[in-house]
């Protein structure tokens, strides 16, 4: 069978034309979100997407470890009910931690910390209350792929995006205020939650006490293993933002929201699909014992190479130019922050979607050591920060290149994985010949 009759041999799969689906509602949900941003710039301050981006980063260093990644192994157990004890558990441990969040944050501004978010009404629980929907939202998103309800998921994004957007445009006409950025975030979460649990209700099975108490035992390594690794890898992208609110001003904290927001277009765009056929690309070697997967990396890596390259060229030309345009007055230091984050905008969009050859070789021990070390150059970068006295752009310099340098240790770990996957193929397909 020739190359291009095995791609449309794949492309009749329900998986593939699911992960197409899905693919699109990322890039529908995106445009959503671009087409409200020149709307909503020129509607809020600066200041009042700051506290938008305190509370995204703040949930964002949550919400990867809310269920302590059973949203996970939610795919395995063959049974309905065993998934559905799983589910449960889930929820339960969502609910508890999007408590003890609040109560965290609760405490620390009662000891006069974190001034600065304290300053919003309700900031803990708004925390609190968008962390347990991200959680539902996460949960029910992955039981509904178990089941291969792919336009479910797909609605999900789609519904999120437009809700957020109508509901913060929605807000501005009674009263333009944080709160109305940050409960429109809130009312996205919502929204997207309620269909998806009525797509999958019937698919959920009666289950008993001992069925919880076997899945927590049989998929321990989840919340052990999986939960630590994703909580670093999140506040690692985190904590930077945080620090520009707390250290500078919500106002810096926004411009630099304000970047990112602009920058996740090209991200998801390229990086949810490529990862997929990479993924999956990657998986076909090892499962048929097929040499090539470290070709086939490469191969990949200069086409991300170019693509990035010119995705990197198009912000440092046109930020100055266009995000003005775009955006409206008051947002030039957002043009800049796009500049400055080019470094690690270039080098994500390449090791960011080759780093999935690193979970088809089942590295999670290697995985864990690049998510520990991402955190601790960040830190490292934030107390250097906090001693040379740097301002908000050197900081943004600073974090973009240390994310710059982790993304290409990614890139060769990565690289590395792919020729294991060989090694491990070479001897089966030596015997074949």
């Amino acid at each position: 069978m020739s190359f291009f009759a095995r791609v449309r041999a794949l492309a009749g799969g329900k998986e593939v034309r699911g992960g197409s689906v899905l693919v699109l509602s990322s890039v529908v949900a995106q445009a959503i979100t671009l087409v409200a941003t020149p709307i909503l710039s020129r509607i809020y301050e600066p200041a009042a997407f700051g506290y938008l981006t305190l509370v995204v980063s703040v949930t964002g260093m949550i919400i990867p470890a809310v269920a302590l990644r059973l949203e996970s192994a939610l795919m395995l157990p063959k049974d309905a009910r065993e998934a559905s004890a799983l589910l449960f558990m889930g929820l339960t441990v969502a609910a508890l931690i999007s408590l003890l969040s609040a109560g965290v944050l609760e405490l620390c501004f009662a000891a006069g910390l974190l001034r600065p978010m304290a300053a919003l009404a309700g900031f803990s629980a708004w925390v609190g209350g968008i962390t347990f929907f991200s959680g539902i939202f996460v949960l029910f998103g992955q039981f509904a792929l178990r089941v291969r309800n792919y336009p479910a998921v797909a609605a999900r994004n789609v519904t999120q995006a437009a809700t957020t957007a109508l509901a913060q445009v929605g807000a501005a006409l009674i009263a333009p205020s944080a709160v109305g950025l940050v409960g429109g975030y809130g009312a996205g979460r919502l929204a997207g939650v309620v269909p998806l649990i009525g797509s999958v209700r019937g698919e959920i099975r009666r289950f008993q006490l001992r069925d919880v108490r076997r899945m927590a035992r049989e998929y321990r390594a989840f919340p052990l293993l999986f939960a630590p690794a994703a909580l670093m890898n999140a506040s690692a992208l985190a904590l930077p933002v945080l620090f520009a609110g707390i250290w500078f001003s919500v106002a810096d904290a926004g411009q630099w929201g304000m970047a990112e927001r602009i920058l996740a277009v090209p991200l998801v765009v390229i990086a949810t699909a490529v990862s997929q056929v990479v993924e999956a690309r990657l998986a076909f070697h090892a499962r048929s014992d097929a040499l090539g997967s470290a070709s086939y990396y490469l191969k990949v890596s200069l086409l991300l190479l170019a693509v990035s390259a010119l995705v990197g060229v198009a912000v440092l030309l046109l930020a100055p130019l266009v995000v003005p345009w775009l955006l409206g007055d008051g947002w030039e230091d957002a043009a800049r922050i796009m500049q400055l984050l080019v470094p690690m905008l270039v080098t994500r969009l390449i090791a960011s979607p080759l780093s999935k050859a690193l979970v088809v070789a089942k590295w999670a021990r290697v995985n864990l050591v690049l998510d520990a070390s991402r955190l601790l150059l960040i830190l490292v970068v934030l107390f250097l920060c906090t001693v040379w006295g740097s301002n908000i752009f050197e900081l943004v310099l600073f974090t973009s290149l240390a994310f710059a340098l982790i993304y290409a240790a990614t890139w060769l770990t990565g690289l590395a994985a792919a020729r294991h996957l060989d090694r491990g193929n070479e001897p089966r397909a030596v015997a074949e010949v």
